[in-house]
């Protein structure tokens, strides 16, 4: 098997920081969380300094981003926040390419070495101690049978000459050159860091006088936390529904939450993550080094007479050369100062508005609950009314909502309804005050487990149907039926117009086989868009796709349920589509007027009229064709007769007679054709100026 040996080496002088691994006790514990339902939360953290200290925060590593967006420090008794500082995220790979080893993948001890081609080195073998520069690194292969082995060489040039030892034998390598071998050990310690540190600290620099409160205040990725609900049912009539709410929230920060202040906000407020940690490079063009002619040596006469200062005698001008002196070191003060706002920092003037913004707000107590809710802008919250401790990497279920509330037991029967029997349920009417947040519901009939419920977003004084288990001892049976009824009949124009009214019938047979308790059961009913309910029964509430009816059915009893609703349809068919049985049906179904069976009638006689003078020029025209086609004929038998026959001269008459016939036929045929155009004139005025009821 091929295999490449390597060997550990240990560089001497490697040292970590000693503040690194230090331990200490969190100096500004969180004080308060909000948890949003959109995946972020906000921290405060309180704390006390003294004098001139900084504070050390530490983070998951990868929330560092989100620290550096949001964060915001604030000092409450007058000091003044300095600087913010954390370890840089700058690329491996450009602290590599700082050293030369900008094509290194894996700092194997080869590559490494390899890489550092001229330094000097002292080394330890199984042979001795060698010093001198690295030369070069190598490969030679030392086959087994089938199979061999890569043994890496170093070659060191030494006084005395070049030596080769290979990797397996080294013992100790040490850069002699001291910058090199600082600058090996800090990427050491930042490659250590990057693979083994899940955490980031985040150093606050505070300055002061004497004993101060400090906070600080921060957003960054949290799990949503979730709502479960428990419903108890009353056992007896009469009796309130209690209903049990519990938040689930989750610690997933390194910190423990002890006697913190908890809010849940129901709001989803925009977030975003942005990469702020990691240095940003950009590319900048590369210029040519401006190069002018050096300045020639030029001698200058000497001056006769006497002089003096400059200043003399002009204390004005040194006075204002004083004020523009003073000037500019104070913008050089104002620069330091902006450099410290960059740096999301507030001013010491701000800190004492911003101590009564960041603290959590004030609510009043909406029923008699663990949490009290409240409107905050456009979002629903809880906060807990005692504080509150989770630990570190842990998680909690605790109460926001316990109490009573409006509701009654009902079993519903559904369109969506699989099977033969309605669904046990509760009709809720939100009267706690709050907002029921979405989660899921176990129902408690007296002491017993009943079932379990899905509950959406409930506003307050708002009403839903929950369903928790199936309704085994009532059966009920669905049909439906359609029917379409001709209501109005008009002609307008030569066409008719049918109103026609479509009814559906949806009926629900119930049928109750408790002996010991009545059932009042929700039936709900398709609503149909653009339909009218024309049942007797009026629904207790709609939905956008149902009618809710509500019906009472006793025990041992059965109860049905009719729901009609109706929609008119206009239809248009030709005249001539429609016979008069038709109408007089119509008629008798009180749809068609007399003045409508009076007006077809008219219609179907100019109609027979027009179809009478068409058949008589079918007639003639038949007739005209016969006459012509007996004359062909004719005239063939003519050619095989002698003309002094008197077959011929009797056929010769035949042929005249038929002349005669053909001109009759022709002046027929246009009477009637123009008798037709007349009565077809007559039939479209007629069907034109048709308009009855």
């Amino acid at each position: 098997m091929h295999a490449r040996i390597a060997s550990l080496v240990v560089l001497s002088g490697l040292a970590f920081p000693s503040g690194l691994l230090a331990q200490q006790d969190d100096p500004m514990p969180v004080s308060a969380v909000t948890l949003y339902r959109s995946g972020v939360g906000s921290f405060e953290r309180q704390g006390t300094v003294t004098g001139d200290e900084s504070v050390r925060l530490s983070f998951d590593a990868d929330q560092i981003n989100d620290i550096l967006k949001s964060l915001v420090v604030v000092d409450l008794d007058g000091g003044r926040v300095g600087a913010v500082s954390y370890s840089s995220d700058e690329p491996i790979g450009r602290r590599l390419e700082a050293l030369g080893l900008d094509h290194v993948k894996q700092l194997t001890l080869a590559r490494l070495l390899g890489e550092f081609q001229g330094a000097r080195i002292d080394l330890t073998s199984t042979s001795g101690e060698i010093s001198g520069r690295i030369l070069g690194v190598d490969g030679r292969e030392i086959w087994h049978d089938d199979d061999y082995e890569e043994i890496i060489r170093l070659s060191i040039a030494t006084d005395e000459g070049i030596v080769t030892v290979d990797e397996p034998d080294i013992r100790n390598v040490r850069l002699l050159d001291e910058s090199l071998q600082r600058d090996l050990n800090d990427l050491l310690i930042a490659l250590g860091t990057q693979r083994t540190e899940q955490s980031r600290s985040v150093e606050i620099d505070l300055r002061g006088v004497g004993d101060r409160r400090v906070r600080a205040a921060y957003v960054q990725e949290t799990p949503i936390w979730k709502t479960s609900y428990r419903l108890v049912l009353p056992e007896g009539e009469g009796d309130d529904l209690h209903i049990e709410g519990w938040a689930i929230v989750e610690n997933t920060t390194d910190h423990d939450w002890e006697d913190i202040t908890l809010t849940l906000v129901a709001g989803r407020p925009v977030g975003f993550e942005m990469d702020l940690s990691t240095p940003l490079y950009i590319s900048r063009p590369e210029i040519a080094v401006p190069v002018e002619l050096a300045a020639a040596p030029k001698m200058y006469d000497r001056g006769r007479g006497g002089g003096q200062s400059p200043f003399d005698g002009d204390a004005d001008e040194e006075e204002n050369i004083r004020r523009r002196i003073a000037a500019a070191q104070e913008r050089e003060r104002q620069i330091r100062g902006d450099r410290q706002s960059s740096l999301g920092l507030p001013s010491m003037s701000a800190s004492r508005e911003l101590e009564e913004s960041v603290v959590s707000l004030d609510m009043a107590r909406s029923t008699k609950s663990m949490a009290s809710g409240g409107d905050e802008g456009e979002v629903f919250f809880y906060r807990l009314d005692n504080p509150v401790s989770v630990g570190k990497r842990e998680s909690a279920m605790l109460p926001i909502i316990t109490g009573p509330i409006e509701g009654r037991r009902v079993s519903v029967f559904s369109p969506t309804t699989q099977g033969e029997h309605p669904y046990r349920g509760v009709e809720l009417t939100n009267s706690t005050g709050l907002k029921l947040m979405p989660g899921p519901l176990s129902v408690f009939d007296g002491s017993v487990f009943a079932g379990d419920s899905q509950m959406g977003y409930i506003g307050a004084e708002e009403n839903r149907m929950l369903a928790y288990a199936v309704d085994l001892d009532v059966d009920a049976e669905r049909t439906t039926n359609q029917n379409t009824t001709t209501q109005n009949v008009r002609i307008l124009d030569g066409v008719i117009h049918l109103s026609n009214v479509i009814e559906n019938e949806y009926t629900v047979t119930l049928d109750n086989h408790d002996s010991t308790r009545d059932r009042m059961i929700v039936v709900e009913v398709p609503r149909f868009r653009d339909w009218t309910l024309s049942s007797d029964i009026q629904p207790y509430e709609e939905t956008d796709n149902l009618y809710r009816f509500e019906i009472e059915v006793g025990s041992g009893a059965t109860e049905t349920l009719t729901a009609t609703q109706a929609r008119t349809q206009s239809t248009t068919v030709a005249l001539t589509s429609v016979t008069l049985p038709t109408l007089l049906t119509y008629q008798r179904q009180g749809a068609a007027s007399q003045a409508v069976i009076d007006a077809f009638k008219g219609y179907a006689s100019r109609r027979a009229a027009v179809e009478d003078a068409r058949k008589q020029i079918s007639i003639n025209e038949s007739e005209y064709q016969r006459i012509e086609n007996d004359q062909r004929r004719i005239r063939d038998l003519l050619r095989s007769i002698n003309r002094q026959d008197a077959l011929y001269a009797r056929y010769m008459g035949q042929l005249e007679a038929h002349e005669d016939s053909l001109d009759e036929l022709r002046s027929a045929r246009q009477a009637l054709v123009n008798d037709l155009a007349q009565k077809e004139q007559q039939l479209d005025l007629y069907v034109r100026t048709l308009r009855v009821e």
